[in-house]
């Protein structure tokens, strides 16, 4: 009996692993576009998802640094294209088969499609 519940627990800490290195690979992306971190103090704003609202564009996590990144159109023109040549890149790796990615890239396993940073209109303030 001992042996499924490790099992399960190894299993739940190896997806909290995947989910905080997706979190870090998207913040890493938005602070090279020039995102600003902030501490989080604005309710509302939906986890770990990029939305735009009067010109700013935010991107909020409470669950792992409790900050959101903030920017403006020249920050977001510059995340989509480090994204672009990101993937492209990527592509361009895991196309040549396993053997290559493993010896051009050390992190060509690691997420290279961050989640969350697809636009999405800000959430309405509900009074």
């Amino acid at each position: 009996m001992k042996y499924p519940a490790l099992l399960l627990a190894l299993a739940l800490a190896g997806c909290a692993a995947v989910h905080e290195r997706a979190a870090l690979d998207s913040e890493e992306l938005l602070s090279q576009a020039g995102f600003q971190r902030e501490p989080l103090n604005e309710a509302g704003l939906p986890e770990r998802q990029l939305v735009e609202s009067a010109g700013a564009y935010k991107f909020a996590d409470a669950k792992f640094c409790a900050c959101v990144y903030v920017g403006g159109p020249n920050e977001y023109a510059a995340l989509q294209r480090l994204r672009s040549e990101r993937i492209a890149e990527r592509e361009w790796i895991m196309s040549r088969g396993p053997a290559y990615a493993a010896a051009a890239d050390r992190t060509a396993w690691s997420a290279w499609k961050p989640e969350g940073l697809d636009l999405m209109p800000a959430p309405v303030a509900r009074r």
